[in-house]
């Protein structure tokens, strides 16, 4: 996963990179990041169904093969020179279906891998993987454009699916505990059903659509702050990208090696106040340094919120209802995606960047402070 993680996140930032480049424009980094996750929103609660319903393993297969394939198109277009923005966006919509399809399986097969006790550790683990390519594909990808151009980011991004689909093919997961009968519709009302009867996930998705939609489409804009605020170029702009990354690797190791021993759903309202509280300091960042340091706070308080909140939705959903579950977390996650990245595109281009970010922080902070006062059971979730 390491492996693969970095390629995509080479991609990512060569593709924002791109754009940027081909437009000039933080709309349509906005547009495109609204189009690269539009498919998440539309498909993600009907493959919650497919996930509780099919093998989670085999369309992890298939998806990671189809990413693989996307990726090489891409880089294509980029070696040939022919790229042009709707190629961008047409490639991004295709790689948002198979995120749509691949995310509620691989974070529901989580429990197939692993027993109850150890899912804390296990997503920790996984976080922690994810995060170290979160790091080094910023890094490594800021340093291949400014020497290499951008093709090279899209090429290594395809190679990097090869061990992933080899290991899958070695992985065995326990098989599913039911096949589902009921018509698709019937599945996922039943999935919001138990979500609606169950105040604690109720909450932690309320929380996550906030800050899906306000808070970390941040990351939309890096491509503007790194040239018009901070006027530094693609390493710079890798740095910014890593240094949230590093905080994220940090806390998920220190949570897989001492989470346990504390109350989860504690650590999820803290991160839940933080992220957005170093948001408001990354708005008004004097200096270019300043901002890699308040970067790295945000990641700390991203994943403190995120992992922990996955946790808990993972050991109090049923086994038989657990895809449906992260269906939902995926769609209020992933899904609010597309909304947010036009909201901070538009802000950015109406109010500048600063404001921008500062808007979404406050709605973030308002949001964690309500549900810390309001919801005296996710504090207490272990």
């Amino acid at each position: 996963m390491i492996i693969s993680v970095t390629g995509t996140w080479m991609q990512n930032a060569a593709q924002a990179w791109l754009v940027y480049d081909l437009t000039r424009s933080p709309l349509y980094l906005g547009i495109v990041g609204a189009i690269g996750s539009a498919p998440v929103l539309l498909f993600a609660l009907p493959a919650g169904v497919i996930a509780d319903r099919y093998s989670k393993h085999k369309i992890i297969f298939v998806t990671q093969t189809a990413a693989m394939i996307q990726a090489s198109i891409l880089a294509l277009l980029v070696y040939l020179k022919v790229v042009q923005v709707w190629h961008v966006m047409l490639l991004a919509a295709c790689l948002g279906m198979v995120n749509a399809f691949d995310m509620p399986a691989r974070q529901a097969m989580v429990m197939e891998l692993v027993t109850r006790d150890d899912v804390f550790n296990a997503i920790s683990l996984t976080s922690s993987a994810f995060n170290s390519g979160r790091i080094i594909g910023p890094s490594v990808a800021g340093l291949l454009i400014a020497a290499a151009g951008m093709a090279g980011c899209f090429f290594i991004n395809a190679l990097s699916f090869l061990p992933l689909i080899v290991f899958l093919a070695m992985i065995h997961p326990r098989p599913p505990q039911r096949t589902l009968e009921m018509p698709m519709l019937g599945n996922i009302f039943g999935g919001m059903r138990w979500v609606a009867t169950n105040r604690v996930a109720t909450v932690l998705l309320i929380m996550t659509a906030v800050a899906s939609l306000f808070g970390m489409p941040y990351a939309t804009l890096m491509p503007l702050l790194a040239k018009a605020i901070f006027h530094t170029g693609p390493r710079g702009y890798g740095l910014l990208l890593s240094a949230p990354a590093a905080g994220s690797l940090m806390t998920a190791v220190l949570m897989a090696l001492i989470g346990h021993r504390c109350r989860l759903g504690v650590i999820a309202v803290l991160g839940s106040v933080l992220f957005p509280m170093a948001l408001l300091l990354l708005a008004g960042a004097p200096t270019y340094a300043a901002a890699i340091g308040v970067l790295f706070f945000v990641g700390v308080g991203m994943m403190s919120f995120t992992a922990v909140s996955n946790t808990i939705l993972q050991k109090s959903a049923p086994d038989e209802m657990r895809g449906r579950v992260m269906g939902l977390r995926v769609f209020v996650h992933a899904g609010m995606a597309p909304l947010g990245n036009l909201q901070i595109g538009a802000l950015a281009q109406w109010l500048g960047p600063r404001l921008a970010v500062t808007a979404g922080a406050v709605i973030c902070l308002l949001t964690a402070l309500v549900s810390w006062w309001r919801a005296p059971e996710l504090r207490a979730s272990e």
